[in-house]
Formats: C-alpha cells, sequence, structure tokens
C-alpha cells in the first residue's frame, strides 16, 4: 500500500455514526463520582496499577518480550521487579533487568501524561519527539532489513525522525508503505495542526482514533512508533477526563486488524475498540468507590455514611431509579425476541422423528423484576460476574428471560437484567449465559456456563432511553446468534 498524505476528519455525518453514546453516558457518570474518590487510597493505588498495566501491556503487544497473564498481573499489583520478571517469565537474570529498565522507561512516559495534562506545555513535535527520547532510554538498538532480505542489528535515533524507510511486510505479504523520510518534518507539522484544531471538538473515542491511526502512518521513528501512538491516544482519553489508553496483548489480533481497516479508510473498529477498553476502565473505577464505602477506619466509615444520607436526600436519586424503568424496556425486548425464536424453533423440533418416545421441543420463561422466581440463576449471574470482574447487584432489581431446547439434553440460554457494583448507582448491566444440563450415572445434572457474548451490554442513568435501545437491539442479535451458534455445536 502506497503512502498518502494524511488527511483530516471524516464527515460529520460519519462522525456522528462513529460516537459511542455509552462512553458518553459512563463519561458524565464517572465525572459525577470522580470527586469522591480522587482523594482516596484506593483510588490513588488504581491509577497506580492501571500506569503500571500500560505500562508493561504497551511493550507486549510490540513483542519487546512477552509471557503470560499471570506475570503481568503480578508486576501489576507488586511493581516492576526484575526478579519477578526473570521468576515468572523464565528468562535470565540479565534480561529481566533490561526488561524491567525498558517497562519503568514507559512507565516514566504514562506518568508524564497525567502532569501534562496539569501543566500548560503545548502538544508539539517537540513534546512528541522528547517523549521518544525518553521511551527509549535504555533501548539503544533496533531491526533493520539490509537490501537482500537479512535482519541486523542497528543503533536506535532517540528523540530524532528515522533517517531510512521503515516500511514492514503485512501479514499478506504486501510491504506497506510509511510516509517517506524526507516527507515526515511536514507531516508531523500537519497532525500536530490538525490535533490543535479538533482538540475539544471531537469525542475522545474518536479522536484517540484519528490521532493514533494518522501517526502510525506517518511512523516518524525508527523504532517506539507504537508505544508512542498509545501513548498520545492515551493524551486524549487523559485530557477527558478519563483513563490511559490500555491494550492488553488478548486485544492484539483485533487491535492490528482494527489499523488495518483503518488503513483502507473505516476508522469505526479502532474506536470501538478505542471505546470498548475505556468503558471497561471507567467502570472498574466506579468499582473503586466499593472499597471506598466498606473503609474499615471509624472516621472514614462515619465520613461514608454521612455522604450516602445526603446523596439519597438529593433529586439525583429518583433519576437514579428511572434506570429500572428502562431495564423493563429492555427486559421485554428480550422476551419478544426469544418468544419469536422459540416458536419458530420449536415447531421445527418437534416434526423431528427421534428413536425415544420424548419429543424434541423449545420452551419459554422468564421473570419479572419482583416475582418470586426473579431470584433463580444467581449462582451462574455470579459466575459471569467474576468472569467479567464486577459485583451482580440483585438486591434492588432482577429479571430473566431464558430459552429451553431439549434434544435428548437440555440447553438453556438466559439473560439477566441487574445492577453493577455493590450500591445503586444507576449502572446496570444484561449479563447473557448458556449452559447444557448432561444426566450424569448418579443422577445429577453437570452444566457447563458460557457467556453468550464476549461483552456485557452495560447501560446507565445517564444515557438516553433511545440509544440504550438501539445498542440493546444490535447487542442481542449478536449474543442470540452466539448462543445459537453454542446450542449448535453441542449437537455434533
Amino acid at each position: 500500500m502506497e503512502y498518502s498524505n494524511i488527511v483530516g476528519m471524516p464527515s460529520t455525518e460519519t462522525l456522528q455514526k462513529l460516537r459511542s453514546t455509552e462512553l458518553k453516558a459512563l463519561t458524565e457518570l464517572w465525572h459525577e463520582k470522580k470527586g469522591e474518590l480522587e482523594n482516596s487510597g484506593e483510588y490513588r493505588n488504581f491509577i497506580k496499577k492501571m500506569q503500571r498495566e500500560w505500562a508493561i501491556e504497551t511493550g507486549i503487544i510490540e513483542r519487546l518480550y512477552t509471557w503470560d497473564r499471570g506475570v503481568t498481573e503480578t508486576l501489576i499489583e507488586q511493581g516492576i521487579d526484575a526478579s519477578l520478571i526473570s521468576h515468572g517469565g523464565g528468562i535470565s537474570r540479565d534480561e529481566a533487568e533490561n526488561i524491567a529498565k525498558m517497562i519503568k522507561d514507559q512507565q516514566d512516559i504514562v506518568e508524564g501524561l497525567f502532569a501534562f495534562i496539569k501543566g500548560d506545555q503545548p502538544f508539539s513535535e517537540h513534546f512528541i519527539r522528547s517523549m521518544h527520547e525518553r521511551l527509549t532510554a535504555h533501548q539503544h538498538y533496533t531491526e533493520a532489513m539490509t537490501a537482500d532480505g537479512k535482519l541486523v542489528q542497528v543503533g536506535l535515533l532517540k528523540g530524532r525522525y528515522k533517517e531510512q524507510p521503515n516500511n514492514p511486510k503485512r501479514r499478506d505479504g504486501t510491504i506497506h508503505e510509511y510516509c517517506p523520510p524526507e516527507l515526515v518534518s511536514d507531516e508531523m507539522e500537519m497532525l500536530v495542526k490538525l490535533y490543535l484544531e479538533y482538540d475539544s471538538k471531537i469525542e475522545p473515542e474518536i479522536l484517540s482514533a484519528w490521532l493514533h491511526h494518522k501517526f502510525t502512518q506517518i511512523h516518524p521513528f525508527q523504532d517506539g512508533n507504537g508505544r508512542i501512538a498509545r501513548a498520545i491516544a492515551s493524551l486524549v482519553f487523559l485530557k477527558a477526563g478519563l483513563f490511559p489508553l490500555v491494550i492488553r496483548d488478548s486485544d492484539r489480533e483485533d487491535y492490528i486488524s482494527a489499523l488495518e481497516e483503518a488503513d483502507s479508510g473505516d476508522l469505526s473498529p479502532l474506536v470501538r475498540l478505542f471505546a470498548k477498553r475505556q468503558r471497561n476502565s471507567v467502570l472498574s473505577a466506579l468499582g473503586i468507590q466499593q472499597q471506598v464505602v466498606q473503609a474499615k477506619h471509624s472516621k472514614q466509615i462515619i465520613s461514608n455514611a454521612i455522604a450516602l444520607l445526603m446523596q439519597k436526600s438529593r433529586a439525583q436519586k429518583a433519576q437514579i431509579k428511572s434506570i429500572y424503568n428502562v431495564a423493563d424496556k429492555l427486559h421485554e425486548i428480550v422476551k419478544t425476541k426469544i418468544l419469536d425464536i422459540q416458536g419458530e424453533l420449536d415447531a421445527e423440533l418437534r416434526n423431528i422423528e427421534t428413536t425415544s418416545s420424548d419429543t424434541y421441543n423449545a420452551s419459554f420463561k422468564s421473570a419479572n423484576n419482583g416475582d418470586e422466581s426473579s431470584h433463580y440463576f444467581r449462582r451462574q449471574i455470579i459466575d459471569m460476574a467474576k468472569e467479567h470482574s464486577y459485583y451482580a447487584n440483585t438486591e434492588s432489581y432482577k429479571s430473566w428471560s431464558r430459552l429451553i431446547i431439549f434434544t435428548g439434553s437440555i440447553f438453556e440460554v438466559v439473560f439477566s437484567i441487574h445492577g453493577y457494583g455493590h450500591e445503586d448507582n444507576g449502572v446496570m448491566v444484561v449479563s447473557g449465559f448458556t449452559f447444557e444440563k448432561i444426566p450424569s450415572e448418579d443422577g445429577s445434572e453437570h452444566t457447563d456456563t458460557k457467556p453468550s457474548h464476549p461483552d456485557l451490554f452495560q447501560f446507565n442513568y445517564l444515557e438516553s432511553e433511545s440509544d440504550i435501545t438501539i445498542r440493546f437491539e444490535d447487542w442481542l442479535e449478536e449474543a442470540i446468534t452466539f448462543s445459537l451458534a453454542e446450542w449448535q455445536k453441542t449437537l455434533v
């Protein structure tokens, strides 16, 4: 793919389609809650761990080093330590020391981003180049390809734009052409100019994706471009009062694919990925409230109790409760959708001749909030909550719908609507899961619970009902398709 000079944002119509109403509502909710948490030790610890994760993962995604997620989680919890890297990653002590220095350089970068937004330093080429110099403080070499196709180690230019082409071979074997060295300075000047025009005018998930992609198209440095791209994308979110952009190793395939789609003119996959990662960060931050509220010291308990009493007296309480009306409507959407599928599937199954006296069939059941059976599936709901790292609150609201498919064994598809987190905070989720009941010799039933969608569906009281409904119908369609595909696997 030949290099094309960078251009500005897509059309206004396209920008409207790219924006994430879910992230916008979550951002507003976070800005409401943030003041209650900023001065707590729990929140400061949360930010420190997020900075560590950013520093570790931004190198893993580039394959500067690699190990399993357990090592990453240990380093996030305990800090960047060469002995932990050596022991957990099966790496020599000398190599672990070098990796630890590299990660600490990357941690300095993300910590510097937090400082940058509090100061008055402008976003500029000088800022980007100086960030690259700090990032590569302990990286002295990079790989380059000779004319005859051999990889060799060459000295790394730190804080200076590339002097030779750095065009990689893509997964399909084609050569991707980045900006020629002689045009880099002009293109970077244009990138900074366009960013400053868009700053604070474009939604952060769109601006960060655009800035990240355009920077990677230029690829101004000899090495370290991906890490700098994720740093400046993080800067956009931090300026919007959000969090650094953490792209995990588990996101790598989606991340690379989204960048390739952006190369072809479609920015939407990259925007969706960035919005998803930011959404998860906001939800994790909101969960910190639980730790603050549960503080053990008496003064903190009294302070929290008073704050809770004041909160209950606010008019906001009624607004938070209004989300239950939206939950009821989503519950009706699920019921209608599953009933349609059940009716069609049941008719087809009953026409199948079986070798036993049993008749294959599909049935439907549901429980509205407040129904006697609304407490069903508590174990499965908790299992899914653990998988998605949140507390499933079924005290104030719980409803579910289930599709039951009998073909000798029983396969169920369940959608549960309940609260997110310990508090009645106006944040709710729809959790979907499937399981198969398989009779065993001792008369018990074995079940294997699986999520019906890779993501939870989250909604809160600050997002309009119409926006929630549009998002939910898309999510539900994907979840049902995934669930039925899972059922089909059990038939083989």
